[in-house]
């Protein structure tokens, strides 16, 4: 996909989600608003009905249950200071519990011109209940009266949400889940894009690969068909070994790209055996020497480890080393100077391999160990290879149970160092 078309997509998936989000809060906030309408519109219906069931009780000759002692020689303060509260108080629990609102409240029976409280239910909230907007006139008690009775909640808008709290949080779900979806798309496909990237790098290197050995071995062969050829003899030996020495390069490239098939599917297997460390590094060197002697470079090794034998499996060892060793030599621009070093660890041996070559840039280090990365130094082809020695190497260390890490400085070198644990080997 073209780049700019996907940037495109991605900005107006961005803005579709924003607008998602910001039509659910004007939707939690519409919601919020009609939850509180509705809710105080219950409290003045109920309050409206404990109005009427004061005044029915009084019509039914019950003063004695509204007031606590005879009103008649009392003035409207004295009275109402006298009403029954604990009766007002269960009237108005009453209604709460038949229309389904909380009880937490504060109420209490106020003078509208004065606005003091006379009696009521009330912690520290006397002002909240003068000035809030669910009252009720008392005049049904006595006729005219400028008495109110009020009630307060002090937690409205934690009740108000706490019942809307099973769509809230259903919106927030789905949206959070669009968000996580749209995210985790945008990383896998950045990731996806970036190793079709590195897919074709491979793919165009490999073929420039193979191209090579096939164009020598054919020039060679058709060499060995001309007259003058075969008839010297010294001629048709360089030729037949120029032959031969294409083949194995070209069989051992096709073995690496095998090997990357193995690596994916897993079907690789660890036969894990003693062996000597100090004894496969002798032989793996001794074999490299001579392609490092052939650019005048030395491989100089130093063996400090006092225990050398572990469980390992002795092919996936010696190809682990010989990356390293190869990737040493061929971002070594000068003779490489290669040092093979260990030392005992914690129940285990450290394997380092130093070099003095290009090193690694910073921004590069993080991938190194990734499939099919490679390092370049400016032209796709100026370094030999696939990108799999180091992720091959990493695998093979971590199916042994150790690690392998990094240490390398741009322009001064990189040092390789493997640790690989000894696997209940036997005190020897």
């Amino acid at each position: 996909m073209n780049k700019r078309i996907s940037i495109l997509l991605i900005l107006l998936t961005s803005v579709a989600i924003i607008g998602i989000v910001i039509s659910q809060v004007y939707w939690i906030k519409n919601a919020f608003e009609l939850k509180k309408d509705h809710f105080h519109k219950q409290v003045h219906m109920g309050l409206k009905a404990v109005s009427n069931n004061l005044f029915e009780m009084q019509n039914s000759h019950q003063n004695c249950r509204i007031f606590l002692v005879q009103d008649s020689l009392y003035t409207d303060k004295t009275a109402f200071e006298n009403l029954n509260y604990s009766l007002i108080d269960s009237l108005i629990v009453l209604e709460l519990i038949g229309t389904h609102l909380p009880n937490d409240y504060e109420f209490g029976v106020y003078h509208n011109g004065s606005s003091q409280l006379l009696g009521g239910k009330f912690n520290q909230f006397e002002q909240q209940i003068i000035e809030t907007d669910y009252r009720v006139s008392l005049g049904c008690l006595r006729s005219g009266s400028p008495y109110y009775l009020a009630i307060y909640f002090p937690n409205l808008d934690q009740v108000v949400l706490k019942n809307m709290a099973g769509g809230f949080s259903l919106s927030a779900l789905f949206v959070l889940i669009i968000g996580f979806s749209f995210v985790y798309t945008v990383i896998v496909t950045y990731r996806q894009k970036k190793i079709n990237l590195m897919k074709n790098d491979f793919v165009n290197n490999m073929t420039h690969e193979f191209k090579t050995p096939i164009a020598t071995v054919s020039l060679a062969s058709e060499m060995l068909l001309r007259p003058e050829v075969q008839s010297n003899i010294d001629r048709t030996k360089k030729y037949a070994q120029i032959i031969y020495d294409e083949n194995v390069r070209l069989r051992n490239q096709v073995e690496q790209v095998l090997q990357l098939a193995v690596l994916d599917k897993g079907l690789f297997k660890i036969r894990k055996k003693e062996m000597d460390v100090h004894k496969m590094l002798d032989d793996i060197i001794h074999n490299s020497e001579i392609f490092i002697h052939n650019r005048n470079g030395s491989i100089t090794k130093i063996f400090s480890a006092a225990r050398s034998k572990i469980r390992a499996d002795k092919m996936h060892f010696t190809n682990i080393i010989h990356n390293l060793i190869d990737n040493a030599n061929k971002y070594s621009p000068n003779p490489p100077e290669i040092t093979i070093r260990t030392k005992n660890a914690k129940k285990g041996i450290l394997i380092s391999v130093e070099d003095k070559g290009i090193g690694i840039k910073p921004q590069d280090q993080e991938y190194i160990f990734k499939q099919f990365h490679r390092v370049h130094t400016g032209n796709i082809h100026d370094v030999k290879g696939f990108g799999l020695g180091l992720f091959y190497a990493e695998k093979m260390v971590k199916e042994h149970g150790g690690y392998i890490r990094l240490n390398s400085t741009f322009g001064i070198g990189s040092t390789f160092e493997i640790y690989l644990p000894f696997n209940e080997l036997r005190n020897i």
